[in-house]
């Protein structure tokens, strides 16, 4: 527990109500959606920007490690408390501050959700494009810090494509803005993209200004069925090779579709190997002809089956089966680790077939679902939390996955982040040169290694 005088100062910036010191409350803030469980010492809900840095002003001052927290859907441990100190939880920010229909954009508090957002800009003719599965209950602020990815990411690029500034609280408490919501903007080096993706270790972001994007005219979404995950590959790659670039373009392999088949009764395939939902939108005229070279790329591969949805619901039913996948997991074990390592496109066969021998090399269940327009594999490796040898199997899998995929000229990640999960394997993507420039930005902006501390670099 922090010492009482410092639970008084917290109290006096945020008042009793948004401090909560209990063992059951520190207990549910421990994890995020990963398996790492950390308690922090008190768990702080600010309401304004101020709030924030005063609190940062009291972590300076005491050497507190402070850990910033949207919804926790965090799959990589960027969100637990691996020191205890603060878990800052920036969800009462959630406020949707100014839509500019004009200049296409939106300025919002860290704690909006994504959906939130959504559904505030698509009356209006527009969408944000960024459409992480968990958006529902993510926050852009989350999204931001994890530059999260998405279904829609092969056509529309990750989170940070879509951010034009930022207001950040650094450590020591200054109040900062990057980019369109600088002063000077245009003549002042643009910092946006330093903490775009850095897991809450420069700073706490506060307030984001947002481009949005025009709704397109139409969209057609299909899926169709593979009896082999290297046809269904195949296929994605000779998409872009003809110069289409999906709006979304999502594999889900047999275990995927069967875990979300028993969970939803939505008739699907149960013996495909391989299933791939598309979608593509724009104009009319030319969304007709790119359907037709798709449905031919498909004959091409083999595809057993071809269906288009022919209206929004139908539409809807195909992604919600794809946005359940990770929910109806547990009905075949309690736990899982996903991990998102991320391999050139022309490479997804050979991955996606390398995770399934890897499944049965260590006898254990591995689900998988891709981002496959940009390479983004999913793999779900699932697991008893009660059965130790088994998990070991399970972290030993996870380790050759993000070999192999760094041989491939992958990465560790995609969108979910380094956090705790991917620490120890730093080492094998980046020199020791790049590491100590990493940890030199860090020491830059965080001097006393107060924020998010043990993330990402080990200091």
């Amino acid at each position: 527990m922090l010492d009482k005088h410092l639970l008084v100062k917290l109290k006096s910036i945020v008042g009793k109500e948004d401090i909560l010191t209990s063992k059951i409350s520190r207990e549910v803030y421990a994890y995020d959606s990963s398996p790492f469980i950390h308690e922090p010492e008190a768990v702080v809900f600010p309401e304004t920007t101020a709030e924030v840095a005063e609190i940062l002003k009291l972590s300076e001052a005491y050497s507190i490690p402070v850990v910033p927290r949207g919804a926790g859907t965090c799959l990589s441990g960027g969100a637990v408390s691996l020191y205890g100190g603060i878990s800052l939880v920036l969800t009462k920010m959630d406020k949707i501050l100014d839509i500019d229909t004009v200049n296409e954009t939106a300025l919002v508090e860290t704690g909006v959700t994504n959906l939130n957002l959504q559904k505030a800009v698509e009356p209006l003719g527009f969408m944000f494009a960024p459409d992480p599965a968990s958006q529902k209950a993510a926050t852009i602020g989350g999204n931001v810090a994890e530059c999260a990815g998405g279904i829609r990411g092969v056509k529309y690029g990750v989170t940070k494509d879509h951010v034009l500034g930022l207001e950040v609280v650094l450590p020591g408490g200054e109040i900062v803005t990057t980019g369109a919501l600088a002063s000077g903007y245009g003549f002042i080096p643009d910092l946006t993209g330093i903490f775009s993706g850095s897991e809450g270790t420069f700073g706490i972001i506060t307030k984001i200004l947002v481009k949005l994007t025009v709704m397109p005219e139409t969209m057609r979404t299909m899926m169709a069925v593979f009896d082999s995950l290297d046809k269904a590959g195949e296929a994605v790659s000779a998409i872009i090779a003809k110069g289409i670039v999906p709006t979304t373009l999502e594999i889900m392999d047999k275990s995927m579709i069967r875990a979300v088949d028993d969970f939803l009764k939505l008739g699907f395939p149960r013996d495909a190997e391989a299933v791939l939902l598309l979608e593509v939108d724009g104009y009319e005229v030319e969304i007709d002809r790119q359907v037709d070279v798709i449905e031919e790329i498909f004959r091409e591969k083999k595809a057993s089956s071809v269906q288009s949805a022919k209206d929004r619901t139908e539409r809807e039913k195909l992604w919600l089966a794809r946005r359940s996948g990770n929910g109806a997991l547990g009905r075949i074990k309690p736990a899982y680790m996903v991990q998102d390592i991320t391999v050139p496109r022309h490479r997804l066969p050979q991955m996606l077939r390398f995770v399934s021998d890897i499944s049965k090399k260590y006898d254990i269940t591995i689900a998988q679902m891709a981002h496959a327009g940009d390479g983004n594999l999913h793999p779900h490796l699932l697991y008893d939390p009660d059965d130790p040898e088994e998990f070991e199997r399970v972290e030993e899998a996870s380790h050759e996955i993000f070999e192999t995929a760094l041989k491939m000229d992958g990465t560790l990640t995609g969108e979910h982040g380094i956090g705790l999960e991917k620490l120890p394997f730093m080492k094998l993507q980046f020199s020791e040169k790049d590491i100590s420039f990493m940890k030199r930005v860090k020491k830059a902006l965080d001097t006393n290694l107060n924020l998010n501390k043990g993330k990402v670099l080990e200091l």
